[in-house]
């Protein structure tokens, strides 16, 4: 095919082989069509944020010259924490998040990112890469216990990602995912960055969930202790308190730095988000204090778009050309990201993300989007996955973990996530 030369491009897309196109343009589709039913976020829906500033130390050992990350530098901040999928009630067992957006100076509007960094509580991330990540999303839990049998440290993910904070504050949030940390002379290393607590007497201990099975379940189910009296959103009223307190919020944060190997399997290794790398090989480097002083509105929380593709050449999102490289879960999620988050704005998607999501299985109505002419006779707005049976069930195929589709019935299901194509469960088999 000839490539019209007037379309704009997305070098992201671009360089992705066809199968990852195929399993990251279904997952994106899914997402949004999730995002458009809910018209909020997928995970992370409800958060509290608040702003302040990061001051790096002056003095660093054991990091080269760096450009961002300089002795002394001191950046305007935002931080928002949030619950992963429980969105009415902060007593549920869930991850929590800490995402942190660093501001830059030379930009002439105040809160133009320079640096986006997405960090969770729990030392690893279940899923390898984005074709991992998609096919645990459809999967159902007999499908997920047997995994677990052959990658013990995936079950220990699950389990270590669970907090029962009593704070926000309190707790130990980590990158999980590698970044690219290009430094002043020229060389080139692995980074993963983490944010502790002020008060070292807290430890990575802080909030743990003892294991109870095989795999916890699903998170935004697990109801609260019947003898928990605690409001509903307690961890958005601590923090609020806390930065209003003479004391503000305090935070350290800390990062590892590793060599970039020769050898693409040493490479692969070295980026697997399952596994987190050696405290005591890679010792954490203190880099510097984020206070937190002043709270965001609700509104201006809800606004905030934390994205990974939000990052500068000396921080740099490491790319990958196929589903199955560890790298694809940062490179992949930057574009999902951005999608669900122009969906969810109402804000015209490129043309070369509608080209994507069409060549999906998914079909996605976006009538309701200001890309798409709106369509007459139409109430309001709808977001389905609707098939026929004969589409889902296939001779030898597979049946969506959430439904099973009778002859003659037709599969709705309203933008779950368990309506991922059969045509990609197949290519993940494969």
């Amino acid at each position: 095919m000839v490539r019209n030369q007037t379309l704009p491009l997305d070098d992201r897309i671009e360089e992705m082989d066809p199968k990852y196109k195929k399993v990251l343009g279904s997952l994106a589709a899914n997402l949004a069509a999730s995002t458009l039913k809910l018209k909020s976020r997928y995970f992370h829906r409800i958060g509290v944020a608040g702003k302040g500033s990061l001051r790096l130390y002056n003095v660093l050992p054991g990091l080269p010259d760096h450009k961002i990350f300089g002795p002394g530098a001191t950046y305007p901040v935002i931080i928002r924490h949030s619950n992963c999928l429980s969105s009415d009630d902060d007593a549920r067992l869930d991850p929590r998040g800490a995402a942190i957006r660093i501001l830059s100076h030379e930009r002439t509007t105040p809160l133009s990112p320079l640096l986006d960094l997405t960090l969770k509580t729990g030392k690893a991330f279940h899923a390898r890469t984005i074709g991992d990540f998609a096919t645990w999303l459809v999967c159902g839990a007999a499908a997920r216990e047997e995994h677990v049998k052959h990658a013990p440290h995936i079950r220990d993910a699950m389990w270590g990602s669970l907090r029962r904070p009593n704070s926000y504050t309190e707790l130990h949030y980590y990158s999980n995912i590698c970044r690219l940390f290009r430094f002043k002379d020229g060389q080139e290393m692995y980074v993963r960055f983490k944010l502790r607590p002020f008060d070292e007497k807290i430890g990575e201990e802080s909030g743990e969930v003892e294991p109870r099975g095989i795999l916890p379940p699903e998170t935004g189910a697990i109801p609260r202790d019947e003898n928990d009296k605690r409001p509903l959103l307690f961890l958005a009223e601590d923090f609020q308190l806390r930065v209003s307190s003479p004391d503000k919020v305090r935070y350290v944060l800390q990062l590892q730095i590793q060599p970039i190997p020769d050898e693409e399997r040493v490479r692969e290794i070295l980026l697997d988000c399952t596994k987190p790398w050696d405290d005591k090989e890679v010792p954490y480097i203190e880099v510097g204090e984020i206070t937190i002083d002043q709270v965001l509105t609700e509104k201006e929380s809800e606004e905030l778009e934390f994205n990974p593709f939000f990052r500068c050449d000396e921080v740099d999102v490491i790319r990958a050309t196929s589903c199955n490289q560890s790298a694809s879960i940062d490179h992949g999620r930057s574009l999902v990201y951005t999608i669900c988050q122009h969906l969810r704005n109402r804000k015209p998607l490129p043309e070369a993300w509608r080209i994507f999501l069409d060549q999906s299985d998914i079909k996605l109505d976006l009538s309701g989007c200001p890309l798409a002419a709106k369509l007459e006779n139409k109430d309001m707005p709808k977001a389905t996955l609707a098939r026929q049976w004969y589409v889902t069930v296939k001779k030898g195929g597979f049946v969506g973990s959430r439904a099973v589709a009778m002859p003659g019935a037709t599969i709705d299901c309203g933008g779950s996530l368990g309506a991922l194509s059969l045509a990609m469960k197949e290519e993940m088999i494969k």
